[in-house]
């Protein structure tokens, strides 16, 4: 099985091939602005290096949020595209928990963090799956903070009584000194912060994926409002009453 695992909810998106577990190759493209053009051509770039079409694409795996709502909905609009093009399976995963998945077994407990902008980060606690047998679901993991924003203050304070082992994401890189200062002990990931693509791709053939109806209806993970959904609420709220 060939997939093809899409990431356009970071400032830096990237594409990755895979055929089964083994990782083909990968592309990024660096321009937010561009998101909507160099998506196309970082696929057809990566394609062609392997010697690939379109057709030859079995299954899309989609990174969902939460991260840029612009780019979230290129992505997801890609997406819907090529599986209304070519009938290719989709599989979807949210951001943080991407960013945890490839520290396990080695970590136990795993604190991701994505910038959330205006001075909060989107976060989430996993910790791996307990028990001597590997999961059948590749994306298993234990949710002890669901997705959320808030400030990294808040955040460090809720972690207290159970720090984690590690942090990933650019949100952590980003807050490493209070991160560090807090709890000396836990690891802060290197790397660029980002959503691993070519993890993705080499886990998809195992993640179950969505019906039609699900791929029809499918949307963004946002965790918090858009800036033209907190507009549209303001106005709302702003309106004179009738009575």
């Amino acid at each position: 099985m060939v997939t093809l695992a899409v990431d356009t909810s970071q400032p830096v998106g990237s594409v990755a091939l895979a055929r089964d577990a083994a990782a083909l190759g990968v592309e990024w493209f660096r321009e937010p602005a561009s998101h909507l053009v160099a998506l196309g051509h970082a696929v057809e770039r990566l394609l062609a290096a392997n010697g690939l079409t379109p057709a030859g694409v079995d299954r899309l795996a989609i990174v969902v949020g939460p991260g840029s709502f612009t780019g979230l909905r290129i992505g997801l609009s890609f997406v819907k595209g090529f599986h209304a093009a070519r009938n290719a399976d989709v599989v979807t995963i949210d951001a943080l928990r991407l960013l945890a998945l490839p520290l396990f077994p080695v970590r136990a407990r795993v604190c991701s963090m994505i910038d959330a902008r205006r001075a909060e980060v989107y976060a989430a606690i996993y910790e791996r799956p307990g028990g001597d047998e590997p999961a059948s679901d590749p994306t298993a993991a234990l949710v002890r903070v669901a997705p959320s924003a808030l400030s990294p203050a808040a955040l460090l304070v809720m972690l207290a009584p159970t720090p984690p082992d590690a942090f990933a994401g650019n949100g952590a890189i980003a807050h490493r000194r209070e991160i560090a200062a807090a709890f000396p002990r836990a690891v802060i990931e290197a790397g660029d912060g980002a959503p691993s693509t070519p993890y993705l791709a080499a886990i998809a053939h195992r993640m179950r994926p969505l019906d039609h109806a699900a791929i029809r209806d499918l949307e963004p993970t946002y965790v918090r409002p858009s800036g033209a959904e907190r507009l549209r609420l303001r106005s709302h709220r702003e309106q004179p009453s009738d009575e």
